[in-house]
């Protein structure tokens, strides 16, 4: 799978004893050189969150997986989202709904109970699970927002997907009214081989253009 024009994706492997945030940050540099990085968490002022970029026209995201930093960066784009997921993680079923082809109606309705096609093999789940956190991230809201939220639409290796205003069909309504609700509610996405044995996925708001 071969991204857009303008995003850049970069990969390494964190050494023994070394910081894997400090592998991530080096991985930033690389794909925007000159830029300078900076997080700080809302919650408790923490130099931890969602990267700002300074001095270049980009989005940046980096994730994480046993072994290994992950970073995306975006040119001109105001978002951008990034997870890894092993292929081989444990208990996904239990924060996913089933896997299932979607439905006319799965980005409208307020019950995402179907989900795109994560490839129909034993990495379904950790695609899917790559694909909501990428959206999440992108969103600025993480896992602050119930994961079931996120309706997926799409077959093969690109894909859209949105966030509804509504939990599934059982579940309290979540988040409404919050500072992000007016933010676009509309991504697209991509599916990617990372290093060996892990999954990765990007998503940018699909209103860029890409």
């Amino acid at each position: 799978m071969t991204l857009p024009t303008g995003i850049r994706l970069a990969w390494r492997e964190v050494p023994a004893g070394a910081r894997r945030r400090d592998v991530s940050r080096a991985l930033l540099a690389e794909l925007l050189p000159g830029a300078r990085f900076r997080s700080r968490c809302p919650a408790c002022g923490g130099d931890h969150g969602r990267i700002h970029v300074e001095g270049a026209d980009a989005a940046v995201s980096v994730s994480y997986v046993e072994g290994w930093a992950v970073a995306v960066a975006a040119q001109g784009l105001e978002r951008v989202g990034l997870d890894a997921v092993p292929t081989d993680a444990g208990g996904l079923e239990r924060v996913l709904p089933r896997l299932a082809p979607p439905g006319p109606d799965d980005l409208e309705s307020p019950a995402p109970e179907a989900w795109a096609d994560a490839g129909g093999s034993s990495a379904a789940p950790a695609r899917t699970w790559a694909r909501v956190e990428a959206v999440l991230k992108a969103d600025g809201r993480g896992l602050t927002v119930d994961a079931r939220r996120v309706a997926v639409q799409g077959h093969g290796d690109t894909w859209v997907a949105r966030i509804l205003s509504s939990a599934p069909r059982g579940r309290p309504r979540a988040n409404e009214g919050d500072p992000a609700e007016g933010l676009p509610r509309e991504w697209r996405g991509w599916d990617l081989d990372g290093p060996a044995n892990v999954v990765l996925a990007v998503a940018v708001e699909s209103a860029s253009g890409l």
